[in-house]
């Protein structure tokens, strides 16, 4: 009896290829036949070759499946990051025009994220100009409010009417401090013409400069306080601190044009380039 040969164990990329020819029609006896195989191992293999090209469908499909949740939740990570940067970027612009916002911990680590995703962006140096600059202004604001103070003191139509004085200084002076910082500034503030204002008040007269009450006063004063309102108005252009602030405001209007358009280029874009510690890995 002719001893049997053992044949070779069938390697994966052949029973692949018993599979491929199989899915486009050939028989199972006639691969055998080519191939000088058992049909038995041929139909056995092309089973095989079957089930591992399933579980590598099914693998593909669970690792696919979760990338693209992976990438989704990454997606809206960034999102939120972007959004908290871009959000910040506006608060920034509101401050440009004056708004108020209170300083939380968690607007530091986002000022702190925007730092790092635009460490050379010109907005920092516009920041601290604009910082420096206000406080110039205050300091500003708080030497001329004492020479208006003064001025007001030694008005000589007050300064023989001490009763009067008394009444009427404190409105006067929060007035004229009033009408320094919106002329500084570039703006129109009040005047007399259409904004001052008497009601009756039992006799005597409330007298109301725009929002600024003058005092409760007889009537036939008010002419003199129209005098000296007449008076003290032209000295506030002529004060040192005033032509200061004139300098300050416009510089800080420029600073604060020029912070705005780089804060407008985040806000719009809704994208941040760079990275920071707290992105999304």
């Amino acid at each position: 009896m002719a001893k049997r040969i053992k044949k070779p164990p069938v390697e994966l990329g052949k029973r692949q290829d018993w599979l491929k020819r199989y899915e486009l029609g050939e028989s199972p006896p006639h691969i055998a036949q080519t191939d000088s195989f058992d049909v038995r191992t041929v139909r056995t293999h092309i089973e095989l070759a079957k089930q591992e090209r399933e579980v590598k469908e099914n693998r593909g499909m669970v690792s696919r499946n979760a990338m693209e949740r992976h990438y989704s939740d990454l997606g809206n990570a960034m999102e939120r990051h972007y959004s908290d940067l871009c959000e910040y970027a506006e608060k920034l612009s509101a401050l440009a025009h004056g708004e108020n916002a209170a300083e939380s911990s968690r607007e530091e680590y986002i000022l702190s994220a925007l730092r790092q995703h635009l460490p050379r962006s010109p907005i920092w140096n516009y920041l601290k100009q604009r910082e420096d600059l206000n406080q110039q202004i205050d300091q500003l604001r708080q030497q001329a409010a004492k020479k208006l103070e003064e001025e007001v003191k030694s008005a000589s139509q007050l300064s023989s009417r001490p009763d009067l004085s008394e009444i009427v200084a404190l409105g006067m002076i929060d007035l004229l401090k009033f009408q320094l910082d919106k002329w500084a500034q570039g703006h129109q503030g009040l005047n007399i013409k259409d904004s001052l204002s008497e009601q009756s008040a039992g006799g005597l007269v409330d007298l109301y400069y725009g929002v600024f009450h003058l005092g409760n006063i007889k009537g036939k004063d008010v002419a003199l306080i129209k005098e000296v309102l007449y008076d003290l108005e032209p000295r506030i252009r002529q004060l040192e601190e005033y032509k200061k602030l004139e300098k300050l405001y416009a510089e800080l209007k420029h600073v604060e044009n020029d912070l705005e358009e780089e804060l407008a280029v985040i806000t719009l874009r809704r994208i941040v380039p760079g990275r920071c510690r707290y992105c999304p890995l």
